[in-house]
């Protein structure tokens, strides 16, 4: 039986096709859905990605995939906007969602807020660390190393 390539290739291979379409590729992941494997790429653009550009692209993405047989197997592809609560993936996510909402995680506590989980306003980037605002006035540096997962976040 043949072996699908890894994700990485995967990954690679249709690159070219998410940003010729203007797209960013955010991420994208294996799992399962109603006991069938699954694809997931998240895409995102400027402005936003819309239903009918998802099912566009996930056109392009399935015929490249069958092509070059790089998934064995069925499987489903969904290609996906990353919502609204969004994986910050780098530099240049923190740069484009600058005034943002957003929750960082660092893999040890802050010692500015005494814990390693933050909300506060994207403040942009300072010799490789992400400013975020914490309370009116109140700015802190977290550095881009000690980060394990940020995102954008809905402020209730």
């Amino acid at each position: 039986m043949r072996k699908s390539h890894s994700l990485e290739e995967i990954i690679r291979a249709v690159l070219p096709v998410v940003e010729a379409g203007g797209y960013d590729l955010i991420d994208a992941v294996w799992g399962s859905s109603f006991n069938r494997r699954t694809l997931t790429l998240f895409v995102d653009k400027p402005g936003g990605v819309l239903l009918d550009e998802c099912q566009s692209l996930s056109r392009k993405i399935g015929d490249l995939l069958d092509e070059r047989e790089l998934v064995a197997g069925s499987y489903v592809l969904e290609v996906s906007s990353p919502g609204a609560e969004r994986p910050l993936k780098g530099p240049q996510d923190y740069i484009r969602f600058e005034g943002r909402y957003a929750l960082v995680r660092t893999r040890e506590p802050l010692p500015e807020v005494g814990t390693a989980e933050v909300y506060g306003y994207l403040r942009g980037l300072a010799a490789e660390a992400v400013m975020l605002e914490v309370a009116e006035g109140k700015t802190i540096s977290i550095p881009l190393v000690q980060i394990a997962k940020a995102r954008l976040a809905i402020k209730f």
